[in-house]
């Protein structure tokens, strides 16, 4: 784990001496050098520990750091540890690393080995699922979006009947006649995407403006790539969407056509 330091150093940790979060620094407004009252694991009376570094927030650091021993002695589960942390020189967990971690505390089925990816994942937690979620109603509303674009386009051929009678007898072929109505149907489709980006984009700017002041790791990183593939999708979704309009469409005979009232 690799903590970015603010003030102080990690190296002074021991007996009495912690290290917190900005946060919690912010909030108990302490730094390198100053004491503060807390309680650790079990323990119930509160000590006054010396800060001896301040790191910026960290979600496996989370809010402080102690000393090992010291740790182990006031934890739930006295003598025992709960989580550790290991670096290995190319970053990933092989299978041979794994093994050893695993031969060093005795082979214990209820050990976890888990590299960076899978931490993440078990930080991110149930706003990971949350997205999930939101993919998953994403694609309902484009089915609902797809079916919306082919009956207005069903409607929209059976009201302009006589004009696509017009259209075919001074001289456009069928292949024009599903052309245009293509166009028309991906033009829809183009027109709610870019409404719906633009919404979403200011909804998440707007949400996250107060946590660009609170938390000094936020920033507002856009997916441009997920981005590009939903218009890309809603574009197709559109085209695909008026294949059976325009098929309508382009079967109409113009006198027939012209001739409807």
């Amino acid at each position: 784990m690799k903590l970015d330091l603010v003030s102080g150093s990690l190296s002074d940790l021991g007996p009495g001496r912690i290290a917190v979060s900005s946060t919690v620094a912010r909030e108990q407004g302490v730094g390198a050098g100053s004491r503060l009252n807390a309680r650790m694991g079990r323990d119930r009376d509160f000590t006054q520990y010396t800060v001896v570094g301040v790191y910026q927030d960290n979600p496996i650091a989370r809010d402080a750091l102690g000393a090992r021993t010291e740790v182990q002695q006031n934890s739930f589960k006295p003598g025992s540890v709960q989580r550790i942390l290991v670096r290995t020189d190319s970053g990933a967990i092989s299978k041979s690393t794994e093994d050893r971690l695993r031969t060093a505390v005795g082979n214990s089925p209820l050990l976890e080995v888990k590299d960076r990816e899978e931490l993440v994942h078990e930080a991110a937690g149930t706003l990971g699922d949350l997205l999930t979620l939101m993919y998953g109603l994403l694609a309902i509303g484009a089915v609902i979006s797809a079916l919306g674009i082919v009956n207005t386009l069903a409607m929209s051929v059976s009201e302009r009947t006589r004009e696509i009678g017009v259209l075919r007898a001074i001289g456009m072929d069928r292949t024009g006649i599903r052309r245009m109505i293509r166009l028309e149907s991906v033009t829809v489709a183009a027109f709610g995407t870019l409404l719906g980006l633009a919404g979403g984009l200011f909804g998440a700017w707007t949400v996250g403006a107060p946590a660009n002041g609170a938390m000094a790791q936020y920033s507002l990183a856009l997916p441009w790539g997920t981005l590009l593939l939903v218009c890309l999708v809603s574009l197709t979704i559109g085209a695909v969407a008026a294949a059976v309009p325009a098929r309508r469409a382009a079967a109409l005979s113009p006198l027939e056509a012209v001739a409807e009232t």
